[in-house]
């Protein structure tokens, strides 16, 4: 970060002290004060939930000029664009309005009944998922199809197993725009798409899982050691 955008940042900060008086806790998600740069970014807080690998954070994105809203479930972090803010008023304004109704949210599945954008994919009816188990090879079951979660650009993350050790973990997202699922790996957080899980029906996807899911964990495993 250009030390004069870090300069103007912190003066900013210390002629409005706009974010002197957070909540010390949100729905179980405890406050971190951060106020430091990280490449491109200065970070300004955040509340985190350890237990449930999930946080919240707020910074301000010096490549876009923008105040922004991170949010992470297990390994995958994406935007909340209704955070978006050009000023630092209207960004607080935002946190003070939505802040805490995102967080709670972040715990919360996408309900696969209410939900309309996924209701007609059955993800609770779909037995497959049940004969998983819970632990692979080191990487837990995190996220199953009958609580998926909600992310960013119309994907949900319907199969997660994670090894926050490693930080790494291997995922199965749903796509409502493309209607279609893929299959993603992180290792050591550096993403890696695999072609193996490309499906359109759930059907197929249960075919191409049962096929490759374990070996395609225990490759990730390797990887994850070896690099």
């Amino acid at each position: 970060m250009k030390i004069d955008t870090k300069n103007k940042i912190l003066a900013e900060l210390e002629s409005t002290k706009i974010f002197d008086n957070l909540r010390e806790e949100i729905a179980g998600y405890k406050l971190k004060k951060i106020f430091a740069e990280d490449g491109d970014k200065f970070f300004y807080f955040s509340y985190d939930n350890e237990e449930s690998h999930r946080s919240f954070a707020a910074y301000f994105h010096e490549e876009t000029q923008e105040y922004k809203v991170r949010v992470k479930i297990g390994l995958t972090e994406f935007c909340l664009t209704k955070f978006f803010s050009n000023t630092l008023e209207t960004f607080a304004k935002i946190l003070n309005d939505e802040m805490q109704n995102s967080i709670e949210n972040l715990s919360a599945p996408a309900n696969t009944v209410t939900d309309l954008l996924i209701a007609d994919k059955k993800f609770d009816a779909w037995e497959y998922p049940k004969t998983l188990p819970a632990n692979i090879e080191g990487f837990q079951l995190f996220i199953t199809p009958d609580k998926p979660a909600k992310i960013s650009n119309g994907s949900y993350i319907i199969l997660n197993y994670s090894n926050f050790a490693t930080n790494s973990d291997f995922t199965i997202f749903y796509n409502v725009y493309t209607e279609n699922f893929c299959g993603e790996s992180k290792i050591n957080f550096l993403p890696n798409v695999s072609y193996l899980f490309d499906a359109e029906t759930l059907k197929d996807l249960e075919s191409k899982l049962k096929k490759n899911l374990a070996a395609e964990i225990s490759n990730i495993k390797i990887s994850a050691i070896t690099n």
